[in-house]
């Protein structure tokens, strides 16, 4: 019998990372007799597939279809695929979605009726700690995806709108622990290392390539989506920010991580070890040099210090930078308004001819 694995997040557990890296091992992972799902049941071979049988379908499936035609559908769907796949000899099959977990209504009846007439069920869920997922959570959430109209909200602010259940998982998990007790895997996020190895380990899954996804941000990019985020009124999905911040990584062809200027200049214990290492051609230079009259190279003093520059030299930088690019699109808005009203004329001296 094929053993149905079901990992229902928890959300800002790495669950992007897992999809991702089972979805490129498709073809690999069917050919060890392993069917990965995919988040809406996109990938199972029966047809013909639901409407919200597609890697977007979360919405649609959870807050649009009706309770009961979405559990009629899903218990199609399942019992359909786990006969196909037995037929064809798997031995696992994969459904990931971190959206299950908090939205057991329409899935938990219907895998708890597929439990009772005999499936091999095991649901996986990872647990973040709770300071560190809150954090996560608003970076992800009010910061990066600004969930609310107006102004980018503090942390506290922020947490204390989400209610009294924000970062508390017993009554998430209660449910489940109900329905499936034993076959109810709970793993600590914080102790996995890194959460796809883990996953892969424990569902005994080797050999393939282990993929990134939706990795946090640099805190520079993250101020820049807080500054484009608070100064629009409506709510603003990530990728708003994102089309902006491409124009980063196409300038940016080696993506290498650039130190401070101090860090990339010598310092006086390098320079020394040149000099010690240069000293019989300075020597003769300098013979050269008396030769001619001119004094010798004097090493008393070390080179000038290179230093990283302040933050008020670098903000001075880039505000001219602004200064002089504002300027220029003025010009070219004037020259782009002169242009039109070029052609408004002509048009209308075209109709009066």
């Amino acid at each position: 019998m094929v053993k149905l694995i079901v990992h229902v997040g928890h959300g800002k557990t790495g669950s992007s990372s897992i999809q991702k890296t089972l979805l490129n091992a498709r073809e690999t992972l069917e050919s060890r007799k392993i069917k990965y799902l995919g988040l809406m049941l996109e990938h199972a071979g029966t047809t013909p597939l639901k409407n919200w049988q597609r890697r977007t379908g979360s919405d649609l499936f959870f807050d649009q279809v009706p309770n009961e035609t979405a559990q009629s559908e899903l218990a199609e769907v399942l019992h359909a695929e786990l006969l196909q796949l037995a037929k064809d000899g798997y031995t696992h099959a994969i459904w990931s979605n971190e959206w299950i977990f908090e939205r057991p209504t329409k899935i938990l009846p219907v895998l708890a009726d597929l439990a009772t007439c005999g499936y091999n069920i095991e649901i996986q869920v990872y647990l973040r700690r709770h300071d560190k997922w809150a954090v996560s959570a608003y970076t992800q959430w009010g910061l990066r995806h600004k969930t609310y109209q107006g102004a980018i909200l503090p942390f506290t602010e922020w947490m204390r709108r989400r209610g009294a259940h924000f970062a508390q998982y017993f009554n998430l998990i209660q449910p489940w622990l109900d329905t499936f007790q034993g076959n109810l895997r709970v793993m600590n996020f914080d102790a996995t290392g890194n959460v796809t190895e883990h996953f892969l380990r424990v569902n005994e899954i080797s050999d393939i390539p282990v993929l990134l996804d939706n990795v946090s941000p640099s805190d520079a990019d993250l101020l820049g989506a807080v500054v484009y985020n608070s100064a629009k009124v409506e709510q603003v999905p990530t990728d708003h920010f994102g089309r902006i911040a491409q124009l980063v990584t196409r300038f940016d062809e080696t993506g290498s991580e650039v130190p401070p200027l101090d860090q990339l200049m010598p310092d006086a214990g390098t320079l020394n070890v040149l000099v010690n290492e240069r000293a019989e051609d300075i020597e003769k230079v300098n013979a050269l040099l008396q030769s001619s009259g001119e004094p010798p190279f004097s090493f008393d003093s070390a080179p000038r210090t290179i230093k990283h520059p302040s933050a008020w030299e670098i903000d001075r930088m880039l505000l001219k930078l602004v200064f002089g690019l504002s300027e220029e699109l003025m010009r070219l808005q004037g020259e782009v308004a002169d242009l039109r009203q070029r052609m408004r004329n002509e048009s209308l001296d075209g109709v009066d001819g």
